[in-house]
Parts: C-alpha cells; structure tokens; sequence
C-alpha cells in the first residue's frame, strides 16, 4: 500500500490522510490505516507533511524532495 499511496501523493500533492483515503478505497476509506501509512511515508523520507495538524490547518502531504527531483 506505500507504494500506491506514494504515487498518489506525487500525482495529487496537498491532500490530507483522509482525502487520500477516500481516493484510494472509496468514500468508506480507512483513515486511521492511510494516516498511519502517511506518517511512515514522512518518516522514511518518501513524503512530506505540512501543517499543524489541526481543524484549521491539518496536515497535508506532498512528494519528498528528493521524490520530486527524481521525476
């Protein structure tokens, strides 16, 4: 699933976990599984994650840099 969820991430930067989720598996999406995946994305440096994490402002993700120069 990283790997899917990573490519969803370059072709569609700026979504939340939740936005993801609804992409990937439908408007029943499983968040908690994709928000999980998303923070081992960032963790491994496959993505990036912007934003406080809140209502207001919560986290988006984006390609890693080293992902975007790669293209």
């Amino acid at each position: 699933m990283l790997d899917r969820l990573e490519k969803l991430i370059r072709a569609t930067p700026g979504l939340t976990a939740t936005e993801l989720a609804e992409k990937l598996f439908g408007i029943d999406g499983y968040h908690e599984r994709v928000a999980g995946a998303c923070r081992t994305l960032v963790r491994t440096g496959r993505a990036e994650r912007r934003g406080a994490g809140g209502p207001g402002d919560p986290f988006t993700y984006y390609p890693a840099p080293r992902a975007r120069a790669a293209k």
